[in-house]
């Protein structure tokens, strides 16, 4: 890899690790007896940032982000940051977001750029992340209750954002191919 090509693969992370806590800060708390987690921005960028950076960078920048959050930087939900919140109810969504980094960055480095496939890799992300968080969740809950509390409060929002990353990716493809043709 050429330097140029490192240089802007190294800002593209660091614009996504910026982006990605600023995606946290997309907020909504719902009451405990509903949901362990809030849902927030995150899956979305997390999505995007695999797609656009690839599985390397992506997940490097996912990494970054995890690893300045545990270290106290304020940018989990809330402007909440430490090892407490990251090992909390959230720690199997924050290795969800690493695995899907992984896999949707390898999906995007092989599949066709099309809107229908920007859609199944944002539902094969998305399900990733409910997957890893729910998983997590078995420290504190049975099964049946870390499903109703970790995984259908998201389903809906999951859903949004799974129409809007693929609207997005498709709006940047069209964009680049303008870009080429000027």
């Amino acid at each position: 890899m050429n330097a140029e090509k490192l240089i802007s693969n190294g800002a593209g992370a660091l614009i996504a690790v910026a982006a990605l806590g600023a995606a946290a800060q997309l907020s909504i708390s719902l009451p405990e007896s509903i949901s362990v987690a809030p849902i927030t921005g995150q899956t979305l960028a997390v999505l995007l940032i695999a797609h656009l950076l690839k599985e390397t960078w992506g997940t490097l920048a996912i990494g970054i982000y995890i690893t300045i959050g545990i270290l106290g930087a304020p940018v989990f939900a809330g402007f909440k940051g430490g090892w407490d919140k990251f090992s909390g109810p959230s720690l199997g969504y924050f290795i969800g977001f690493i695995v899907a980094a992984i896999v949707c960055g390898l999906l995007a480095r092989k599949q066709e750029e099309r809107f229908k496939f920007y859609l199944l890799q944002m539902l094969i992300g998305s399900l990733l992340i409910l997957l890893c968080g729910w998983l997590g969740l078995f420290r504190y809950l049975d099964a049946n209750t870390a499903f109703a509390k970790g995984v259908l409060p998201f389903l809906p929002g999951a859903l949004i954002k799974i129409t809007i990353g693929a609207i997005l990716l498709s709006v940047i493809r069209r964009f680049k191919s303008f870009m080429k043709a000027v």
